[in-house]
């Protein structure tokens, strides 16, 4: 996680041209007109109303969805411990079936990064809530900066993203993150996170983005200086309001909205358009491999997985940098108890009618719970190809057909041409010998 500005797709490194130059001496001239920006306001308004710094507004106490439980489906079996493993301060107590949540929780949010079948629920902690945040700041700024409560100590500004602890954000969420932005900073001062009770945070959220940063090869950066953080927004995100507030003052055609909205309407539009891109995504899945297993239990994708597949989706040479794991059967030990299948949250694990057992790799999160309740050790966790888990895209395949459609007409077309050129010059030669004759 190197400092400075990370390399990639940042906003900073395009070129200007002369409509930056003009958006640049507009905001200078706003500036000269109200020198003291919202400061008076702030001075002149209700002082109740003024928002007051409190971390724990930026916090929130999990809770434990049991049907989405590995343990509660496994009886209590051992077959996973990773939230207790993650807690800092030994807040989740595993001696019942499924987990429970003691009173001495911190908030802090690292068990639900965790937890592989999403269990450990907190609305806005969630991979698809934080995946949004980040992406709009990182949309409408130059940088956006997340940080921890610790590490600000105050109001965050628009392009802070302020969280109970960096470790919250999932390896899978930093991958999908990385492979669209290339604009996100880290903010933590040196030595913060040597004073936090979270113990476990600095090496949880290190271990998330050096696994996004080796699948992706972009970074992720890292400011320790709160002076050098820089709150300017991004290039796109002006250039959209000055345009359509220009186009406004030169035809006033249009009478509703504010061209300041015009940027943020640009930014929903992108957020709103990863968002379907999920939605076909798992419409897709669900039409290819099926709905429900033979146990007529439907198949779940949680939202990392989701976050993945949309990405690979979009980047697919990025999946050869994954090795996943799903579980193969020995049919010769199998005694079709169906363990591996009660066990299995995401319902990806199937038997057939026959006693066969098959496995959906993309619904699949790789916990080995089914391998581990299996006492006859008919089942093993195995890689798979990785081109698996890239999901057709019906709308690219169809645009991709269409294209070659286009090809092959104008190649018939230019052969087609050739030979109407070839018998007129042939015609044209023997009409210039009947002249000469």
């Amino acid at each position: 996680m190197p400092g400075g500005v990370p390399r990639g797709t940042g906003y900073m490194a395009e070129k200007r041209d002369m409509l930056d130059d003009i958006i640049d001496i507009r905001n200078d001239w706003n500036a000269v007109k109200n020198p003291f920006g919202d400061v008076a306001d702030q001075i002149m308004g209700d002082p109740d109303k003024v928002p007051t710094y409190n971390p724990s507004d930026y916090k929130d106490r999990p809770r434990v969805t049991p049907t989405s439980c590995l343990r509660k489906e496994a009886d209590g079996k051992d077959v996973c411990h990773r939230c207790a493993d993650v807690c800092p301060v030994k807040a989740i107590d595993l001696s019942s079936s499924a987990p429970s949540i003691k009173d001495n929780c911190r908030k802090c949010g690292l068990c639900i990064a965790a937890c592989p079948s999403e269990a450990m629920l907190a609305q806005r902690q969630m991979p698809r809530a934080l995946y949004d945040k980040i992406a709009r700041t990182a949309s409408t700024y130059e940088q956006c900066y997340v940080t921890c409560t610790r590490a600000l100590g105050r109001l965050p500004k628009d392009n802070e993203v302020l969280l109970p602890c960096v470790g919250v954000v999932s390896k899978e969420t930093w991958f999908a993150l990385l492979s669209e932005y290339g604009n996100i900073s880290v903010y933590l001062p040196l030595g913060i996170c040597d004073k936090c009770r979270t113990t476990t945070g600095e090496e949880a959220f290190s271990d998330a983005i050096a696994e996004a940063e080796e699948h992706t090869t972009q970074h992720v950066g890292l400011e320790v200086d709160e002076k050098d953080m820089n709150h300017e927004q991004s290039r796109a995100y002006k250039r959209s309001q000055f345009v359509s507030s220009m186009t406004q003052a030169g035809t006033r055609l249009v009478t509703k909205g504010n061209p300041a909205l015009a940027g943020a309407q640009a930014v929903a539009n992108r957020i709103q358009k990863h968002t379907n891109q999920i939605n076909a995504l798992q419409k897709s899945l669900e039409q290819t491999a099926g709905v429900k297993n033979h146990q007529s239990r439907r198949r779940l994708l949680t939202q990392k997985r989701k976050l993945v597949l949309t990405t690979l989706q979009s980047h697919p040479k990025l999946a050869q940098g994954f090795e996943w794991k799903v579980p193969v059967c020995d049919a010769t030990r199998c005694t079709m108890c169906g363990d591996c299948v009660r066990v299995c949250t995401q319902h990806t694990c199937d038997l057939d009618e026959g006693g066969r057992f098959s496995v959906e790799p993309t619904y699949c999160i790789n916990c080995g719970a089914c391998v581990a309740v299996c006492e006859e050790g008919a089942l093993t966790m195995q890689p798979i190809k990785p081109e698996v888990m890239v999901v057709p895209d019906p709308e690219k395949e169809k645009a991709k057909a269409q294209k070659a459609q286009i090809e092959e007409a104008k190649k018939k077309s230019k052969k087609a041409l050739d030979t109407s050129l070839k018998a007129l010059e042939t015609f044209s030669d023997e009409l210039s010998k009947e002249y000469k004759k």
